[in-house]
């Protein structure tokens, strides 16, 4: 398994790295959905069938919105612990008397903090990191490993290394 990338230059002319060379994750083939993901996870040993499982995940996702919004933050072990933010505009209110939600609340948008062995440090470790080739296009729906599908020979791939500044994105 790999974590996939495309390379490309920073353009502004007002950075301080402008010129300079960067990687940038990017995803491969369609959006799993959540069918598709309940599909995948009763294809992994489990006795519950993809009904059963997209039903549970179905309600989880419901509850874990209505937490959110009630101001909980929820933990889900191993992946992420879920929370509201808030984006403010960028000036703020001049005191804190003048601070009105409608003018300088942009949005709240979901959080979402690593846990356990999801932390950046632990994908860090265990990651390896391959560079799309220049033709690749996406992958195949078949699976087969003809076309545009990526393989060891397809780009550079290399473990991730703990001292990469991870400038970039």
């Amino acid at each position: 398994m790999s974590v996939f990338y495309r390379k490309y230059q920073n353009k502004n002319k007002q950075s301080v790295v402008y010129g300079k060379w960067f990687a940038r994750a990017v995803t491969i083939g369609k959006t799993i959905d959540l069918d598709e993901l309940a599909k995948h996870m009763s294809e992994h040993n489990t006795p519950y069938s993809k009904g059963a499982i997209k039903g549970v995940l179905t309600d989880m996702i419901g509850c874990v919105r209505e937490l959110m919004l009630e101001g909980k933050a929820v933990k889900l072990e191993g992946l992420a612990i879920f929370s509201a933010g808030i984006k403010t505009k960028k000036n703020g209110a001049p005191t804190s008397a003048d601070f009105s939600t409608t003018k300088h609340i942009d949005s709240v948008y979901m959080r979402a903090r690593a846990t356990g062995e999801f932390t950046r440090q632990e994908l860090t470790k265990a990651g390896n990191v391959t560079e799309l080739p220049k033709n690749f296009t996406d992958y195949e729906e078949s699976g087969s490993n003809g076309g545009n599908q990526p393989s060891n020979g397809g780009g550079q791939s290399a473990p991730i290394s703990s001292d990469d500044p991870g400038e970039g994105d």
